[in-house]
């Protein structure tokens, strides 16, 4: 089935500096799935949230910290009628001007998580430790002529990945090997649905076979996940697909007929039809530009 709903939606790549810290009350978030390079640190200072990545969904509460590889897809929704009180940091891997041993560490514990985001919920003396940090690098990004800043940013990002990595560490140590694999009857009903969606998005699959294999009478789930997951069970496919397709375009040497295989559809035609129609240009386009 590769038939999708016909509304403007699709996996967007983003620009991101090298470093970027942002205080946010509003609502204003992407409406669709994106990624971008680096890392990503959101903490929740009030409200609620919700994360979608593709194996994993994360319900954000007051305090919730959230730690993520800003190249997976992902996108943020939010309960209607709630707060979205937030700071966020995004840095790439090449922000520092030289090599550091707590970057590099930050990188090796963060590569050797079983999937690449990680959330806790941080206690008071957490947040007490880590608050100064937030405050000094959103004072330095406020001064851009300030004599040294690069530097002081680096300096005060890497305390940051240094409170981070000791809690991986920790995490790591405390947790038993039993605890680490979850079986499904362990899984929230969002992490169950996104497995399932994460077996049959490149598949022809019918939403009949999906209720089934989930349980849910079949509007119940459509009724459902729009609710949970801010898209239809088609736009979330169909997202997916193109988020998989640029991916592709951008890193692997393949026809554009391996890759609309390789993503679900039935044809080439199909496929470079809907690409375009979600991305703005065909898919050889979108290669080229992506390889000047």
């Amino acid at each position: 089935m590769d038939r999708a709903d016909s509304s403007e939606v699709y996996a967007v790549k983003e620009h991101v500096p090298g470093f970027l810290i942002q205080y946010k009350t509003d609502r204003n978030i992407p409406t669709n799935y994106h990624y971008h390079s680096g890392y990503e640190i959101v903490w929740l200072k009030a409200g609620k949230a919700r994360y979608i990545f593709e194996d994993k969904v994360y319900s954000l509460k007051k305090d919730s910290i959230l730690l993520f590889k800003s190249s997976e897809f992902h996108r943020v929704y939010l309960p209607e009628h709630t707060v979205y009180e937030r700071v966020v940091v995004m840095f790439t891997d090449d922000f520092f001007s030289m090599q550091h041993t707590i970057m590099n560490q930050f990188q090796h514990l963060f590569e050797s998580l079983s999937s690449p985001h990680l959330m806790w919920n941080a206690f008071i003396w957490q947040t007490d430790h880590i608050q100064p940090l937030f405050d000094a690098l959103i004072e330095e990004t406020n001064h851009p002529k300030r004599w040294m800043q690069q530097s002081a940013i680096e300096i005060y990002l890497l305390q940051l990945l240094l409170f981070l990595c000791r809690e991986m560490e920790e995490r790591e140590q405390l947790q038993p090997q039993s605890l680490k694999v979850n079986s499904s009857d362990q899984l929230s009903p969002h992490d169950n649905i996104i497995q399932a969606m994460n077996e049959i998005w490149n598949k022809d699959w019918k939403l009949d076979d999906l209720a089934d294999k989930l349980h849910f009478n079949k509007y119940y789930l459509c009724h459902f996940f729009k609710k949970e997951f801010g898209v239809t069970v088609q736009e979330y496919i169909l997202q997916r697909r193109m988020f998989e397709a640029m991916k592709m375009l951008h890193y692997k040497n393949l026809t554009v007929q391996q890759i609309a295989e390789y993503v679900g559809f039935q044809s080439a035609s199909s496929f470079i039809r809907r690409f375009k129609n979600h991305v703005g240009v065909t898919p050889n386009q979108y290669r080229k530009s992506k390889r000047k």
